[in-house]
């Protein structure tokens, strides 16, 4: 494994077998339109409902894509993106909707991020750091049609193209998951306390084949105290 992180890291574009990446998170260095991470999942029906999960670290106070996935027919399919006007939201798009949940985040506070849907009901919901957000509709009946682009740290406007360098991601992303059916509440819980028995259907963490393309690296994640305890009432302050 290390020798693959390090041929990663050294080859532009370079691909590896699926990985186990726990502990690891991907770093994009600086703001640009080619540092991004493909991931290169197998779906082969539409998906219908999901619930994807991921943690970021970012200074950044500026809009910015932490998860963009397209399909060939339908643009902003799968979006987790982060906007700073008017106000501090965390958007989720489906089918190519986009529903707004405000979110006060900390610039400094690592953050566990997941959103559900449900196309039956059309139920999406929020979950901040292991927090749930108020739930809110949209794209009852939709479908988010295959084959799809997965991508970190950029946002599509064409399929696994197009890329908004003023709204690339500069910082940390890990424990990418996404499951093709929402999961409970407790399940919710248990994925933001890094229960390791916990792992996405369709995207997992632990079982990852991606492609590097530019400057990201691999690195090991830095949790403070608090976070290594996994003490959820624990209040860190930097």
């Amino acid at each position: 494994m290390a020798l693959c992180f390090l041929f990663l890291i050294s080859i532009l574009g370079a691909v590896c077998q699926a990985t186990n990446m726990d502990g690891q998170v991907f770093l994009f260095p600086s703001e640009s339109i080619v540092n991004y991470v493909t991931l290169n999942q197998e779906l082969n029906v539409p998906l219908k409902s999901f619930t994807v999960c991921l943690r970021a670290f970012t200074e950044l106070t500026r809009d910015y894509s932490l998860l963009s996935v397209n399909s060939l027919k339908r643009d902003n399919a799968l979006v987790l993106f982060h906007l700073t006007n008017p106000e501090r939201v965390i958007a989720i798009y489906v089918d190519g909707q986009e529903m707004r949940f405000r979110a006060t985040l900390n610039a400094l506070e690592r953050r566990h991020i997941c959103g559900t849907w449900d196309s039956s009901s059309g139920v999406t919901q929020l979950w901040l750091n292991g927090k749930p957000l108020a739930r809110k509709v949209m794209k009852r009946g939709a479908a988010i049609q295959t084959p799809l682009k997965v991508i970190l740290g950029q946002e599509q406007d064409s399929f696994g193209g197009s890329f908004d360098k003023s709204q690339s991601f500069v910082g940390e992303i890990s424990d990418v998951h996404v499951w093709d059916h929402v999961l409970s509440p407790a399940d919710i819980q248990q994925v933001f306390l890094n229960n390791k028995h916990l792992n996405g259907n369709v995207i997992s963490w632990r079982d990852l084949p991606f492609e590097i393309n530019g400057d990201v690296l691999i690195e090991p994640v830095q949790k403070s105290v608090c976070e290594e305890q996994a003490l959820t009432v624990c209040q860190c302050k930097i």
